[in-house]
């Protein structure tokens, strides 16, 4: 049974059981990814999956289930089941269907080109990539992790309102961490490429800038604690505003999660940032025309020039703040209820280089990685401490790099101190709350903790 005919009967069986209003969700998927070391296949994946997700309201209350047969035969035990799940909620929260008329924004998150690619076509690509990383230094000693993978997916929802779309997707990525070793000492370092367009992917490109920037750090040293310029690459920035993300939530302000709650209108940052959830975003592979509520997914400018303009809602949240969905209530799985997240969140770059921030910079630490993220955030109070290593900056100039150190402040005071915005957006992998992408942040006056 097609997707069509198990909608049909469904409709048909939550009329028949009294549902008020219901809504069908369907999520297929398909990954492929292949992981070499010395020469070899390591480990080799090829699966996919597929689910339904039914959710009805029932004398007022939201009743789930879900399925992953779609057989006429478990139409009628499942509107029973969901009839049960509705009678036995216990909350005061209104959960709605998307109802009203939209337009949806064009997405073109699909190149048959990645599925045009076959087995040993990326087989291929990541020993050559392991190759290239091996013969780049003969202080590369290994490649730890070296990896190419593609997916697919392909989401339909459907509702007693006339809801009915459906968006295909596709992606490529690759990655690898290769270890240097240079008189004992030891270093790794990890980078990916991710697109769609295959004709900007170059293995050997990948294996060699990785292998130059893990050799830089085999030298790398500690420096003397003190407060400072603190200048974020993209991947470092990502990876903290991955962790403070949530703020920007709605439902985490309406439950005492986050500090913005009555913050909208005000200025909570510097006027040199500017904030965007774009669900069509091309230098990302994360763009989406609508959420897993069927709500157009538009271009939300969440903070212009310092000043908070909106958090993010999704239904649930928007009806108990008194206002519309942003396009921002996402699905983790077809099995998991409606949650918030970004679609593509990134600070909109400016016209300055990486180069022109570092020379304006008389001293600093320009900070590559940080690590620690999941115990040395607190996603509530917006402190951080964290291990980094990065470059030091002295009179405009890069120097040596640093290791052995310890970036501590507050997520809420750094957004007033970002002085500067770099050029050099990029995006990184999409996670369960979205993806994220940076440019090169400049903060001031940052703890730095080393010798």
């Amino acid at each position: 049974m097609d997707y069509t005919e198990f909608k049909d009967k469904c409709f048909t069986a939550a009329v028949r059981h009294g549902f008020d209003s219901w809504e069908l969700y369907y999520a297929k998927s398909s990954k492929f990814s292949v992981r070499v070391k010395n020469g070899e296949i390591a480990e080799y994946k090829n699966a996919g999956k597929f689910g339904l997700s039914f959710r009805g309201i029932y004398k007022k209350k939201m009743g789930y289930v879900f399925t992953e047969r779609m057989d006429a035969s478990i139409i009628d035990m499942l509107m029973e089941k969901a009839v049960e799940n509705a009678m036995i909620i216990n909350t005061d929260d209104t959960e709605l269907l998307f109802r009203m008329k939209a337009v949806y924004p064009e997405a073109l998150s699909y190149n048959p080109a990645i599925n045009g690619l076959s087995a040993g076509e990326k087989i291929q690509m990541a020993l050559d990539m392991e190759k290239t990383a091996l013969a780049t230094d003969s202080r590369v000693t290994a490649v730890d992790y070296c990896t190419v993978l593609n997916g697919e997916g392909e989401v339909c929802i459907s509702n007693s309102y006339g809801l009915d779309l459906s968006h295909r997707s596709n992606v490529f990525c690759a990655c690898l961490q290769p270890k240097a070793e240079e008189k004992g000492i030891v270093k790794t370092w990890y980078d990916f490429w991710q697109g769609r367009d295959l004709t900007d992917f170059s293995p050997e490109k990948l294996a060699r800038s990785t292998v130059y920037t893990c050799l830089t750090y085999l030298t790398a040293k500690t420096i003397p604690s003190g407060k400072m310029a603190v200048l974020f690459s993209p991947i470092a920035a990502i990876e903290l505003f991955s962790a403070f993300a949530g703020i920007f939530f709605a439902e985490r302000a309406q439950k005492g999660f986050s500090m913005l709650g009555n913050k909208v209108g005000e200025s909570i940052a510097s006027p040199v940032v500017t904030i965007h959830d774009d669900g069509i975003c091309k230098n990302s592979i994360g763009s989406v025309p609508f959420d897993s509520e069927g709500v157009p997914c538009g271009n939300k400018i969440v903070i212009d020039k310092g000043i908070l303009l909106t958090l993010l809602y999704n239904l649930k949240s928007a009806e108990k703040g008194r206002t519309t969905s942003t396009g921002n209530g996402f699905k983790p799985n077809f099995r998991a209820p409606v949650e918030t997240a970004c679609t593509n969140f990134y600070v909109e770059p400016s016209d300055i280089s990486l180069e022109q921030m570092i020379s304006g910079l008389s001293y600093g630490i320009n900070i590559t990685e940080l690590k620690g993220l999941h115990s040395g955030a607190n996603s509530i109070t917006g402190d951080f401490s964290l291990s980094a290593s990065g470059l030091l900056i002295e009179h405009g100039q890069i120097t040596r790099p640093v290791e052995q150190i310890v970036v501590s402040g507050n997520f809420y005071d750094l957004l007033h101190n970002i002085t500067l915005v770099g050029n050099d957006l990029r995006f990184g992998m999409p996670e369960s709350l979205g993806t994220i992408g940076m440019p090169s942040i400049l903060v001031c006056n940052l703890a730095i903790a080393g010798k």
